[in-house]
This record gives C-alpha cells, structure tokens and sequence, in this order.
C-alpha cells in the first residue's frame, strides 16, 4: 500500500486537488491509531499521512499553542511542559502516536473530559485544505474573536469528511500543582456509578467520575480488594494543594460507601493511573467496542437494560457526570451476532433519549460492515456541510457513521 506524505500545507493541497480533479477517493491518516474506529476506509482510496506535517509554535506567555496535524500528541505535551503548561487532553493512543489532526478528527476524548471538556472546548482555529484544493482557515490565535459562526468547531469529529486539517491553534493550562485520584472498591458497576452521581450532585468539582467493572479495573491497576468487590470508583482532582485539600474532607463522607476503605493515588502512581484510564481503549482494540449515551441520571438503568452480566462484555468503564458508557465485547466468528445484540441495545436506549453505537471493532473482522456504527445516512447540519464543501464525497468517503 503506497501511502503519500506531503511535508507542507501546498503540497497537501495539490494532492487533494489532483485527486478531485481524477475523482479519486482520498483517505487521510495521522498516527493510524484509530483505523479501527468507524467504518473502514474504502480499499481503493489514494493514501495520505498527514507525520509529514509535524511543526509546534508554543506562545507561552499567551498560552497559545499553534500545532500541525500531523505532530504527536505525546511531543507537544513534553513541550509545553518545558515551561510548566500542557494541553488537558488525555485521549486514547498516545503513548501509540496518536496526532493532533487525528484526536480533533475522531473528537477523541479521556477521563479528564469531565474537568476540561473536549478538544473542541480547548480549540481556537483551524486551518483546513478543502475537497476543492483550497485552503481555508477559521477562527484564530487568540481568545478572543469576531462574532459569528466558528466554522472550524464542525470540523471536529468529522473524521475528515469536511475538509483536511492542517494546523489547529488551542488555548493551553498551566499545569495543575496536584494531581491525585481516589478509588473506592464496591459491590457492583451500579454501586460504583451511583456513588459517582451522588458525588457529581455535591458542590465538588472532580475532573474524573470513572466507574468501572472489575476486568476494567483489572487492566488499569485499580486495586479491587476484597474479595466481594466486582466495580471500582475512580474520582480524579486536579488544582492547587487548597482545591485537593477540599476535595479530601469532602470526599470523606463518601469513604464508608465501599465495600474497603478508599486508596489515594499520588505522584508517579497517579501519572501511571491516569494513562491507564486513558489508554483503556487501546487494551481494547481486539474487541468490539461499543459507545452508549444517555443523560447522566438515565445511564444506570439503562445499562442495566442491557444485561451486562449476561452478555460477553470484557470490560465496561462509565464515564458517569458526562453520560457516556463503553462495552467491550468479545468479536464473534463474525459480526452477525454482535450486530443483532447492539441493534437490541439501540432501540432500548432510543427509548430512553439516548443511544448506543459501535465505536471500534477490529478491521480483520469478518462481516465488519453490518455493525451499526451510526445512523444510516448523516442528518442535519453536518450532512448539509458535506453537500455543500465535498458534493462527490472524495473526502475519507464512509469514515464517519454520523
């Protein structure tokens, strides 16, 4: 497989249009972490990566930071932390290589979306080659802007679909003077999610509620003791010595409700945690992996609709201030069986306002096609987006199951 690698914006741009001009489907990729997410790339596609675009312009003293596509998220971090600020995004991949263009392309997100929100909440401006060859750029390099659309917030989980991001301008953090979780062992998944809800409901503000079963917990490290504890609560604080202190007394009242007493983790053993929780689904890129939504409050129920115990899940991690759940199932022979159980688990959380999705699944997989990754076809603004900027749809045709 040939894959090209322009090394400047230009260059980019004459591939995309040379492709336009042939009617040549064009898949682009960063770290190609994420190439089990969604949809496959249609095999015939011409190949670009985008490594070859890899330049970072960090303005400390505006805590800016103007980044390519293609620079990896794991060298921007070191970086900015030369002079003590970093970039609060802590999604899957990176110790693997995963891109800037890539985690605003999949809007990919951590543990840490509670407290800081997604890329989009942190992105100030894009530069975009279009399907047409032309570049385009919204928004800026500082906080504040024009009024009116911010055109460059579409772009974001878009999967390349509307155009090919080329440079992105963020607004950075300084780095928090305390970073320490707290994990409380329980009885079940539900225990442990409701727990998280009831400390949501409180005047704290964590920046991680993470419930999780025991094979998650398992691979992240999380101690499960004792015996009779199958799900572990994970709540993360981040902020000045003050801001952990409080966290602390508060989180007191909490500490009885586990079936053991709550472990703080501190220092290099929180920094290992925290990638742990982060890099959950890259433990999981031999299973189907599936995303459910639901309002916060309706999400335990939900999931108890499910069935989980009774279904090949290996591992379950609730996301539980934020409403989002991730189901890693063991692939079948082929994806028939797994196909029919998510499409049951659709109609049940449509019926709750929420939903459930396919968000990964291996790319060997036989039948991988039938798997409901989204809706059938895109709606609302986002398809009009496509008509209008990419009318042939040459652009990463089919990655995005909208």
């Amino acid at each position: 497989m040939t894959i090209e690698t322009p090394t400047t914006e230009a260059a980019l741009a004459d591939i995309v249009l040379s492709a336009g001009e042939g009617g040549v489907a064009l898949v682009t990729e960063g770290g190609a972490t994420k190439r089990t997410f969604g949809p496959a790339a249609p095999p015939h596609a011409r190949r670009v990566s985008l490594r070859g675009l890899a330049g970072v312009a960090h303005e400390a003293a505006d805590m800016i930071v103007s980044v390519d596509a293609g620079a990896r998220l794991a060298d921007v971090q070191a970086q900015l932390a030369a002079r003590d600020q970093w970039l609060p995004l802590d999604p899957p991949f990176a110790r693997s290589g995963a891109t800037i263009g890539g985690v605003l392309a999949t809007n990919s997100s951590g543990p840490r979306r509670l407290g800081y929100g997604t890329s989009k909440d942190l992105l100030l401006g894009l530069r975009v080659v279009g399907a047409h060859g032309r570049v385009t750029k919204s928004g800026g390099r500082v906080v504040k802007n024009v009024s009116g659309y911010d055109l460059h917030r579409p772009q974001v989980g878009a999967f390349g679909t509307l155009g090919v991001i080329t440079r992105a301008h963020f607004k950075v953090c300084a780095r928090p003077e305390v970073s320490a979780l707290w994990t409380l062992p329980c009885a079940t998944l539900t225990e442990a999610h409701t727990l998280l809800l009831e400390i949501d409901a409180t005047a704290l503000r964590p920046v991680a509620l993470e419930a999780l079963d025991a094979a998650d917990g398992r691979l992240v490290g999380a101690s499960l003791p004792p015996a009779d504890a199958r799900a572990v609560a994970v709540v993360g604080i981040e902020g000045s010595r003050a801001t952990f202190e409080r966290h602390a007394r508060g989180l007191a009242s909490f500490a009885a409700r586990g079936v053991a007493a709550p472990t703080l983790v501190e220092g290099a053993a929180a920094e290992a945690l925290w990638s742990a929780l982060a890099e959950l689904p890259a433990r999981h890129v031999d299973d189907v992996r599936v995303r459910v939504g639901a309002r916060p409050h309706d999400l335990p129920g939900l999931l108890g609709a499910f069935e989980l115990a009774r279904a090949p899940a290996r591992g379950v991690t609730v996301r539980a201030a934020t409403g989002l759940a991730f189901v890693a199932l063991a692939p079948a022979a082929d994806a028939r069986a797994i196909a029919a159980l998510v499409e049951g688990w659709r109609r049940l959380a449509a019926a709750r306002a929420g939903y459930a999705a396919v968000e990964s699944a291996p790319l060997e997989l036989r039948e991988r096609a039938l798997l409901p990754f989204g809706e059938a076809a895109p709606r609302g603004l986002t398809a009009a987006l496509r008509r209008a900027w990419d009318p042939r749809g040459l652009l990463n045709p089919g990655r995005m199951a909208s």
